[in-house]
Parts: structure tokens; sequence; C-alpha cells
């Protein structure tokens, strides 16, 4: 994994932390505003369990159901206010809020733990805290898994961009082997 090792020592948790909250939320016409308002209620409740926070803001995504994705302009708010030196932990109620798949997560998280000083970010539904080593391994796990299954796709797909590319990929000749990988397979069990 790409990802720097800055770890904080244990005196960090007890200073001031300068926490801004991160949310993306998908919305349709019919949605109701109390999920809105369920996402503020568990900020504050985090606030108030954490004396040692300080919070700096709320940064809000909303998507709208049916329009391409993309707006994420407090995503980008927050990133630069990082940036800045304005944030010390960014607290997310849950990894989907904060990206749309493991690897755009992966970067993300390489990202605000590479900036300086560093950022941790704080997954409430996972309780992963990237602030601490410790906390990192199921990140690790993630993008080891993805690297394997990417190897995979790759062991896959190349005879068939081979046979393409050369122009000799006969369908006809793939499914008599198929057939006769499946007969092999039915004896076998007998």
């Amino acid at each position: 994994m790409t990802t720097p090792e800055k770890a904080l020592d244990d005196e960090s948790y007890k200073q001031i932390t300068r926490v801004a909250f991160y949310d993306r939320n998908r919305v349709t016409k019919d949605t109701p505003i109390s999920v809105i308002e369920l996402q503020n209620a568990l900020f504050h409740k985090l606030l108030k369990e954490h004396p040692e926070w300080e919070k700096v803001g709320i940064y809000r995504d909303i998507d709208e159901f049916g329009v391409a994705p993309g707006n994420r302009m407090e995503f980008d708010r927050l990133v630069s206010d990082c940036n800045k030196g304005l944030i010390d932990l960014v607290v997310v109620k849950t990894i989907s809020k904060f990206s749309r798949n493991v690897m755009e997560c992966i970067d993300k998280v390489s990202s605000f733990r590479s900036m300086d000083p560093p950022v941790g970010i704080y997954f409430v539904n996972e309780n992963i805290d990237t602030r601490k080593p410790e906390k990192l391994a199921p990140f690790i796990n993630m993008y080891a898994m993805m690297e394997e299954a990417e190897k995979r796709n790759r062991s896959i797909k190349e005879p068939v961009n081979t046979r393409y590319s050369s122009g000799t990929y006969n369908s006809k000749v793939l499914k008599r082997k198929s057939r006769m990988r499946r007969r092999r397979g039915i004896r076998g069990r007998k």
C-alpha cells in the first residue's frame, strides 16, 4: 500500500482535535429531510462523546438520484481545508459515504495521510480510525484483494485479447472445448 506511515502518538489523542464531518447523500424528490437530520444528530452525539473534538464544520454533498454523480464540491472544499491545516480528523458515517469503490477509498485515505500535517479519517460504522496504524489492516486487506482480483482479470482477458488481435478467435472451437471439459467433470464425479 502506498500510504506513508505517519502515525500519531498517544499524546495527540489528548489534544484538541479539529474535526470535520463529511457526508454524501443520494436523494430523490421523495427522500425525507429526516435522513439529513439523522446524520446531523449522529455528528452532534459524537461531539458530546468526545470533548477533545472541536467542530470545524459539516461538509455535505447531495447527489440527485438519476443525475450523473460527480458534484463533489463540498468534498473538494474539505480537501482544500485539510491542505490548509484547518482539519485534523474527518469523521464519516460509513466508507460508502466517503467513496464509490474500494480503490477510490484507498487512494483517498492515502492522500489524507500524506498531507502535512497528516489528516486522519474515522469511519463510524466500521470503527476504523486511520490515525491508528493497527486500524489500517482492513484497508491493507482490501488493497491486497483488489490487486489479486485485478491479476486474475488480466490472466483471464489476456488469451481472449490475444485471439481477437491475431484474428484467430473461433467461438466454435471454444464451445467444443467447454463441452469437453464439462463432460470430463461429470464423468469424474461418478
